[in-house]
């Protein structure tokens, strides 16, 4: 179990960190603990996965732009309106990004459902792509998420890419009963974790953290974005 402050703060190997091949303990206060252990991980089929672009920081960092969540397995969710967040090298000078996500169509090509322009700022960032009043994503459907940062807008080549895939799934029966019970968001945290609903346990924390005052600067609503091409 790995303090959020200290995972800030510590230039260490975030994608072993958040990777949900293992089972991953997420401190989000001092006493609450959501402990992410999911046992039937949906693999990505490697034509899914793309190696274009780089995820190391602008200026060579060391550690490299993530999104959080696997990138080898889908992480699910039961929100059509779900938070994404990803961690962004601590370069000084804010660049030009992007946020995508696409709905895998069978036998077609992937869908754009989503594209937002946004400025990069070092840390964790997080988003809410959709609104409530929106349809957002549909449960029975797949798709992926993909961040990217132009580090020069003259080089593409540069740019830094990472992206992860989400399967949004009905609620568990199970899964609401608990929820029904809960008090707080630690709980809820809790629940969503152990259902191995990744996005709604991140959603969860990223809300503790922020309450508790854990590196307040470093989260983001991003309230204010436009959607790129507007």
């Amino acid at each position: 179990m790995i303090p959020i402050p200290w995972f800030l703060n510590k230039r260490i190997n975030i994608k072993l960190f958040i990777s949900c091949t293992l089972s991953l303990g997420l401190i989000v206060t001092s006493t609450a603990v959501a402990s992410y252990t999911p046992t039937d991980q949906k693999p990505v089929p490697k034509d899914r996965k793309s190696d274009a672009g780089t995820t190391r920081g602008c200026s060579g960092g060391d550690i490299p732009l993530t999104v959080l969540a696997s990138g080898n397995y889908f992480g699910r969710t039961i929100s059509p309106h779900p938070t994404f967040a990803w961690f962004v090298p601590g370069d000084s000078a804010s660049k030009a990004m992007k946020f995508m996500i696409y709905e895998w169509v069978p036998s077609g090509k992937p869908k754009e459902v989503r594209k937002i322009s946004l400025q990069s700022s070092p840390g964790i960032m997080k988003l809410s792509p959709f609104s409530e009043n929106e349809l957002g994503l549909q449960p029975g459907k797949e798709y992926s998420l993909q961040v990217v940062i132009h580090c020069d807008p003259d080089n593409p080549s540069g740019d830094l890419v990472d992206e992860a895939s989400i399967e949004v799934v009905k609620m568990p029966t199970a899964v609401q009963s608990k929820l029904n019970r809960a008090v707080n968001s630690v709980e809820k945290a809790n629940i969503y974790a152990e259902a191995g609903l990744w996005y709604n346990a991140l959603d969860e924390a990223l809300k503790l953290a922020k309450a508790s005052g854990v590196a307040e600067s470093k989260y983001e609503s991003r309230d204010r974005f436009k959607l790129a091409g507007a």
